[in-house]
């Protein structure tokens, strides 16, 4: 009989370590991250790699549901069981200020109008990228209820 690299109900943990050290772990039955050639589905009993990440949403799913983080580059370990993910940048939903990424947003549009060099160029697409990534994020906050408050 064939041996099973996935057992059910089995799970990926996954880790996020910025350079102030551990910033989110959980267990997921499926992860959707960004690579830097585009994205990538990862459940538990994948084959060990390792990936670049590029700017983008790290969807976690979990019992049905799904969360959203932001992440913007590093690199992710993969193993049968775990994902290491090593970033300089990882946001939870409540930990973005949606206003000031709507006032990148609005700036990076405005200046792309403007004669550039390809550096200021690639600076604002990276601007604009990093605010539509916080803004999709944060938006998951508003559709859970996270801002409905109780008298």
């Amino acid at each position: 009989m064939a041996e099973k690299t996935k057992k059910k109900g089995k799970k990926l943990t996954m880790t996020i370590t910025t350079p102030r050290g551990v910033k989110f772990v959980e267990d997921a039955d499926m992860l959707v991250m960004v690579a830097s050639d585009g994205n990538m589905g990862i459940m538990p009993g994948h084959e060990p790699l390792s990936v670049t990440l590029g700017d983008g949403i790290l969807r976690v799913i979990n019992n049905g549901t799904e969360k959203k983080l932001a992440v913007f580059g590093g690199m992710a370990e993969i193993d049968q069981d775990s994902v290491d993910i090593f970033t300089t940048i990882a946001q939870m939903p409540e930990e973005i200020d949606r206003e000031r990424a709507e006032r990148d947003l609005r700036e990076a549009e405005e200046a792309l109008s403007e004669k550039m060099d390809d550096a200021q160029l690639g600076r604002l697409q990276m601007l604009l990228r990093r605010s539509l990534v916080r803004i999709e994020v944060n938006l998951q906050m508003e559709e859970e209820g996270y801002f409905d408050e109780e008298d």
